[in-house]
């Protein structure tokens, strides 16, 4: 904070500004100074890093001015807020969702359960991103007023093409994905039959290649992770981090390593979506039954698909669990964070995205391998499937997966070299005969 501050503030002060007055126009004056005298390699990178550094002097040093500065997203947002579409659409749509958030048994299209609450948000953000993208391609809001407006051949044509304008007329996945949800909501709203065809036929042109099995970036990444000396690298990471002495380094960076590190540990024995990861809670997860031993337990709700698992934490990465939580007290957050991963304030998880993007420095960093969050789950498959070639069950639970043949699927030929390793120690033994 002290660092990104210093420039900001001695500018602030040359310019005549007083406390109070600070205002976003004085941030954005002092990017373009920056990039006018050539000052800092990066000014937005600087300017950010300063007006993050203001909003958080705000919660942390007493008497400072109270005013935060806006920091502008640098995400290019197609999906237009709500009230800029039609407040019959809108009512529409929140409707839909509580309909598919009811079970149904009775329903002729089988939706005899309920869908999770991760699930009713994606499809709510990307019908609106779909009304969004139709208003830009020229059609006026008050002509959407309602979720089937979307879904005539026309209108999803039309928006389909504009998002197909983005990308030099090129499908890709979340192109696929709209196409596929808007032929999904056509059945469930039960749409006239001709109708439904044509989505349908829309949905099959812009159809992306489902991924049969691991992507080969992933498979490249897994293979380096098969010599044994990475794999004791990346294994012995997080001890080798918590061991490290800070010295003068500043309590909050050493905090931060020490969460990093508490991800990578907790991500090689529970090898956990990110999404779940990042939404732990400390009363709600963290279980301690008395007897010294700690259990991670996510219940149906917590996990993408539905199947609650748990796992016995090791002693050494309980050990570290309690020392950073010992320890991140004001530095990460305040008293009483109920959250294991948190935002500085306290007041929500830290986004999944953020954390994953650390994980995949923090090891970089440190070991020089290219391991993101997720390959963890990858990680613990090639370890269990090279120790058990077959043992596709075992981890199909270790993943939470609730298709065994999803798991199949996805790691098929994963345990090549340790079957053919075992079958090449088969015949040398029926080559030496019997003793």
């Amino acid at each position: 904070m002290q660092t990104a501050l210093l420039r900001f503030v001695h500018f602030l002060n040359r310019m005549g500004v007083a406390p109070d007055d600070v205002a976003a126009d004085h941030a954005l004056a002092y990017r373009e100074a920056l990039a006018a005298n050539e000052i800092s390699k990066n000014p937005d990178t600087s300017y950010r890093a300063a007006v993050n550094g203001w909003n958080l002097a705000i919660r942390r040093v007493p008497g400072w001015p109270e005013t935060p500065i806006a920091l502008p997203s640098r995400q290019k947002k197609i999906q237009l807020l709500p009230e800029s579409l039609s407040p019959l659409f809108i009512v529409d749509l929140d409707a839909l969702m509580a309909r598919l958030g009811m079970c149904d048994p009775l329903s002729d299209g089988g939706r005899n359960r309920a869908l999770r609450p991760a699930t009713l948000k994606q499809y709510r953000r990307q019908l609106m991103r779909f009304a969004s993208e139709l208003v830009s391609s020229g059609v006026a809001p008050h002509e959407i007023t309602s979720v089937a407006a979307l879904l005539t051949p026309a209108m999803a044509e039309r928006g389909l093409r504009q998002m197909l304008s983005r990308t030099d007329g090129k499908s890709s996945r979340q192109i696929s994905e709209m196409a596929g949800l808007l032929r999904n909501i056509a059945n469930i709203l039960d749409l006239p039959e001709e109708m439904r065809k044509e989505v349908r036929e829309l949905a099959g042109k812009v159809a992306h290649p489902k991924q049969t099995g691991m992507t080969e970036k992933n498979r490249t990444r897994l293979r380096v992770l098969q010599d044994p000396d990475h794999q004791l690298r990346l294994l012995l990471l997080p001890a080798r981090i918590f061991s490290r002495e800070t010295g003068k380094q500043k309590p909050y960076y050493a905090a931060l390593a020490h969460e990093d590190a508490l991800a990578i540990a907790i991500l090689l024995v529970c090898p956990l979506r990110i999404g779940s990861l990042v939404r732990l809670e400390l009363e709600r997860h963290v279980q301690r039954p008395g007897d010294g031993r700690v259990y991670l337990v996510l219940a149906e709700e917590d996990t993408k698909t539905g199947r609650s698992i748990e796992f016995e934490l090791p002693p050494a990465v309980v050990e570290m669990l309690d020392k950073h939580l010992a320890t991140r007290v004001p530095h990460m957050c305040p008293a009483g964070t109920r959250y294991l991963f948190p935002q500085r304030t306290g007041h929500r998880a830290v986004d999944a995205a953020a954390l994953a993007g650390r994980i995949k420095k923090r090891i970089w960093k440190e070991t020089g391998l290219v391991v993101n969050a997720h390959l963890f789950r990858h990680f613990a498959v090639m370890l269990w499937l090279d120790a058990n070639p077959g043992g596709y069950e075992v981890a199909a639970r270790l993943l939470g997966h609730s298709e065994l043949s999803h798991t199949i699927r996805l790691y098929s030929g994963m345990e090549t070299r340790s079957a053919t390793r075992a079958y090449a120690e088969l015949i040398g033994r029926k080559m030496r005969g019997p003793r």
